[in-house]
């Protein structure tokens, strides 16, 4: 291992995250969103707040909808079926669906463009107690990105079988999907981090990106 990387997960592709929704059948589309304070001024139309076109989607009885801010895209719900602990709860169970297939499109992305970059690049996917991982395995000599999602919606990148500094660059393209520049960011350096070593293959990913 070279490094080990960890922090809180940001929704910064619109584009990802449309197709992520629609992964979960929740057929997004972007359109006028207004916030209320109460079901009934909303029932009556009154003192709505006109927040924009955001992307919004449906599932188990919620409205999820997201605004463009300076952390990415953060989420809002919206529903008139579902209140207090149940509520909480469905949120939290559909906000963790989305997490994970905005990350499967975001490994998915990046290895698309480790391929057009002349690399080798393959996905896996697999499921722990501690949480969903992606395993983007690239190039030669076993060189590969692990990515575990919490379920608190922390990120956590492992990169295995790179020397050098260079390996940086292995997950370069994927956090700028999945964080932002105000994301706290910790790193763990490895031995191998020390090596004094530029790895061919990640040199050319860089000159591509």
């Amino acid at each position: 291992m070279s490094h080990c990387t960890t922090y809180p997960m940001v929704f910064q592709d619109k584009r990802l995250l449309f197709k992520a929704m629609r992964d979960l059948e929740m057929e997004p589309e972007n359109v006028a969103w207004e916030m209320y304070g109460s079901s009934l001024l909303k029932g009556l139309g009154i003192g709505g707040e006109s927040l924009g076109k955001l992307l919004t989607g449906s599932k188990y009885g919620l409205n999820l909808a997201f605004e463009e801010t300076d952390q990415g895209l953060q989420p809002m719900f919206e529903t008139d079926a579902l209140f207090g602990e149940e509520r909480a709860i469905v949120e939290e169970r559909l906000l963790s669906e989305v997490e994970t297939a905005y990350l499967r499109c975001a490994v998915e992305e990046t290895a698309k463009k480790y391929r057009e970059s002349g690399l080798f690049a393959e996905v896996r996917e697999k499921r722990t107690e501690e949480g969903v991982s992606f395993v983007l395995k690239f190039g030669t000599g076993n060189k590969s990105v692990t990515v575990t999602k919490s379920p608190d919606g922390v990120i956590e990148e492992t990169v295995q079988g790179v020397m050098g500094r260079s390996c940086t660059d292995a997950t370069a393209s994927l956090e700028r999907l999945l964080s932002s520049s105000n994301t706290p960011v910790e790193r763990t350096w490895t031995p191998a981090y020390q090596a004094n070593v530029e790895d061919r293959e990640l040199k050319v990913l860089r000159l591509t990106r």
